[in-house]
């Protein structure tokens, strides 16, 4: 298939998919805000509750959190804890967004049968005030990096429809993956908010390597410019997401899953936005240019 004439006759229509993903993300976006008042499920760490850890192989954390949840009448997280080393498994991890009337110990002794000491069992609480207060730290930061980012942007091209595309593209690549993990009920820690600081310096390298070869190379057409940066482009970010998928089945460490599960799912949005997206308004913004310097000339 020749992938320039291919280009040529269907860039218009290549922007539909991204503006179907941006309308439904606004909107899954938008309406779980207006009923939770929260960008997503935030855990302990940033929301504030209880952290208990349970050193004991072969807990049956699904059976263990049904039982905490019915004995508490509260919401109850419980995730297996693993071995990186080893890929063993080393016990779970109970985690409880309120504060709990009773003994939290005597409730999970109950419910594994094992006794628990200072060996093999301990619990932290995470004040909510400090919990929020580390959440909009780090959404501060989030908010100020992509901010920086647009001015860097704008400062390098100069010319506002390619640098507000590049933009576009980048807020595309965050919006997406956050509706998909308020769909999933995750609860977001501080590493998955890190995550997203990682996605917005990606984002920006494959369509600034677009941008740059469209609007700066004089080799070629628009659309041979364009096919050349996404062989790049695609190279970059198919090795990348087989790299993060292997680790995310490989790993036990369930702060490092749901970084690679968010950067995953952003890399592959990051294909539509860049190369249906961005690539789209680049050529309409060629075309539109020389017409004009055609007329003017």
């Amino acid at each position: 298939m020749n992938w320039e004439s291919f280009l040529e006759k269907h860039y218009k229509k290549l922007l539909i998919v991204p503006v179907i993903l941006l309308i439904f993300s606004l909107s899954v976006v938008g309406y779980f805000f207006s009923k939770t008042g929260e960008l997503f499920y935030r855990d302990v760490s940033l929301k504030g509750g209880i952290s208990a850890t349970v050193y004991e192989k072969g807990v049956d954390a699904e059976g263990l959190e049904k039982f905490l949840e019915e004995k508490l009448g509260t919401d109850v997280f419980v995730r297996k804890l693993g071995d990186i080393a080893t890929d063993s498994d080393i016990g779970v991890v109970v985690e409880i967004g309120d504060d709990v009337e009773g003994d939290l110990r005597t409730l999970i002794e109950e419910s594994i049968g094992t006794s628990l000491s200072k060996e093999n069992f301990s619990i932290e609480q995470v004040s909510s005030s400090l919990g929020e207060s580390f959440y909009q730290g780090l959404l501060k930061a989030v908010v100020i990096s992509f901010v920086l980012m647009g001015i860097v942007i704008f400062v390098a091209f100069r010319n506002f429809i390619p640098s507000a595309a590049v933009l576009l593209s980048a807020f595309l690549d965050i919006i997406v993956p956050l509706s998909i993990i308020q769909l999933a009920g995750i609860k977001v820690n501080a590493a998955g908010i890190a995550a997203f600081l990682l996605v917005i310096g990606y984002s920006v390298d494959t369509d600034i390597l677009l941008t740059t070869k469209v609007l700066k190379r004089k080799e070629g057409n628009i659309y041979e410019r364009v096919i050349d940066s996404a062989k790049t482009g695609l190279t970059m970010t198919f090795a990348t997401v087989a790299a993060l998928s292997i680790d995310y089945f490989i790993t036990t460490s369930f702060v490092l899953k749901q970084m690679f599960l968010i950067i995953v799912i952003a890399l592959l949005v990051d294909i539509v936005s860049t190369y249906f997206m961005n690539s789209g308004i680049l050529i309409w913004y060629c075309k539109k240019k020389e017409k004009n310097e055609r007329f003017w000339g």
